[in-house]
């Protein structure tokens, strides 16, 4: 489904609040969500927004880093973080008129198996491909946890939540 909203150009108010409120959202899912290991909704969220806004949803996960960085300190993990939600974003907003909850979730879970990969490459410029390579193959059981949670709650929650997106922006085509 396509958004109501101006395609391109700058940012109205409302666009800026809701957008704002979204990366806000997805830190605050994400620490609620934090006692289980890389089970969240961020995924879901950026999906959603991207969905919605297309490829002004990246305003939203600029938000979201920021905060993550300034809630957990700018590691070099932060760094790989402005890459790797992009990415999800961008794979989100080249497939935002599918309305398949499987293949989002899909989307989701290949994103979570390859988190662990996309983080390491800041480790390759540190110490070469030992240390990337040792950095990856130490989080593949998180890498999996993060698969299998992604494919689980975008499969579940995507359509409903969807809808909750689409009603609070006042829109009917759903």
């Amino acid at each position: 489904m396509r958004s109501h909203l101006p395609p391109a150009g700058k940012l109205n108010v409302r666009e800026l609040c809701i957008l704002s409120l979204m990366g806000g959202l997805m830190l605050a899912a994400q620490v609620v969500m934090s006692a289980l290991p890389n089970i969240h909704i961020t995924a879901i969220f950026i999906i959603l927004t991207a969905v919605t806004f297309g490829w002004k949803a990246l305003y939203s996960v600029a938000v979201f880093i920021l905060l993550e960085g300034l809630i957990w300190g700018f590691g070099t993990w932060w760094f790989s973080y402005w890459y790797a939600w992009p990415a999800l974003t961008a794979a989100a907003v080249i497939m935002r008129n599918n309305d398949s909850s499987l293949i989002w979730a899909v989307v989701a879970a290949v994103h979570g198996i390859c988190f662990g990969a996309l983080c390491s490459v800041p480790y390759l410029f540190i110490g070469g491909w030992e240390m990337a390579v040792s950095y990856w193959i130490s989080g593949i059981p998180f890498d999996l946890a993060h698969c299998a949670g992604n494919f689980v709650l975008t499969l579940i929650l995507f359509k409903p939540l969807k809808k909750v997106m689409y009603l609070a922006m006042g829109q009917t085509k759903i």
